[in-house]
């Protein structure tokens, strides 16, 4: 009866060390992560249908990484915010009037060039303008480009036809500061991509008390190659469109009915904080007309550049 019981102890002893393996075992097993993808900014659709990326294909994806213990480590992008400091001034879809959107840069990839964005406002015969200039700081070429401009306003301010914008001026300076106009077909290239470019909505970025929505406006270079250690030059004026047909707008050459300022809330001309926004920026100057051609606009680190699929310079909104 002793050897008996002293057998059972035993198998009791030798059941109760094989769970205790057991439990330990499972305590230090490790998950994988998910794969993940890091992005600049959570703003809206871009209006260049090229860019847009479905975000529920993203998701998928990353849900099947995850469930199959995978971690894909190309599926990870990084994105580094452009810098707002100065450099040499030598170097250098039509529907309505308005389309919502909903999820922007966040489908699009976040490329570092080395250009920088200056920028002033003038106003002749009581219309509004800017002039961008584009430097590419680059020991290359660089084309296919499209601006991109940031505002804020009312539906009846901004959308159909009330807000246009319309070409002027479009020339190159070389490091000597000689100048050189674009060719008649940079210049068509522009005026007609501008003649189908409308406001596109932030649907996410209604702002109740004021009535608000923040919007951007494309503008698409098309042919122009911008050379190396090149500074582009391009004045925009503001215009009011007249409908000519369902989405159609034709520029009327009167004040828009959108007025824009440093002094309001429109991202692309208000003045930023570094630790707010991403970089220090004082606003879009109010300058004469040809006061660009001696003095040098400030760096403007919130209107953005495209080139095809890439967002390559400028600060987005956040909503």
């Amino acid at each position: 009866m002793k050897k008996i019981a002293l057998i059972s102890l035993c198998s009791v002893a030798l059941f109760t060390a094989c769970g205790d393996d057991s439990s330990s075992a499972n305590s230090n097993a490790i998950d994988e992560p998910s794969s993940s993808s890091i992005v600049s900014s959570s703003t809206t659709t871009e209006g260049d249908s090229s860019s847009k990326v479905s975000s529920s294909s993203e998701a998928s994806e990353t849900k099947e990484s995850s469930s199959s213990a995978k971690v894909d480590a190309s599926s990870s992008s990084e994105t580094e915010a452009p810098s707002s400091s100065a450099e040499s001034s030598s170097s250098a879809e039509p529907e309505s009037s308005a389309e919502s959107s909903s999820s922007e840069e966040s489908s699009s990839s976040v490329v570092s060039r080395d250009i920088k964005v200056g920028a002033y406002q003038y106003e002749t015969s009581g219309m509004e303008s800017i002039n961008v200039s584009i430097y590419n700081n680059e020991d290359k070429a660089i084309d296919s480009l499209t601006l991109r401009l940031y505002f804020t306003g009312t539906p009846e301010q901004v959308e159909k036809c009330a807000t246009l914008i319309n070409y002027d001026i479009c020339q190159s300076f070389d490091e000597e500061g000689h100048n050189k106009p674009c060719s008649e077909n940079e210049r068509r290239d522009i005026i007609t991509n501008l003649r189908n470019s409308n406001p596109i909505r932030f649907d996410e970025s209604y702002d109740s008390t004021s009535g608000t929505y923040s919007y951007y406006y494309d503008v698409p270079l098309g042919s122009t190659t911008i050379e190396s250690k090149i500074r582009f030059s391009l004045n925009l004026d503001f215009s009011l469109g007249l409908e000519t047909g369902p989405g159609i707008c034709d520029v009327a050459m009167q004040p828009a009915k959108k007025k824009f300022s440093k002094d309001s809330s429109d991202w692309s001309w208000m003045a930023h904080q570094k630790e707010v926004d991403g970089a220090d920026f004082e606003g879009i100057p109010l300058w004469e007309k040809d006061q660009g051609d001696t003095a040098k606009a400030p760096i403007n680190p919130y209107i953005s550049i495209y080139r095809k699929d890439d967002h390559i310079y400028g600060i987005s909104p956040k909503f």
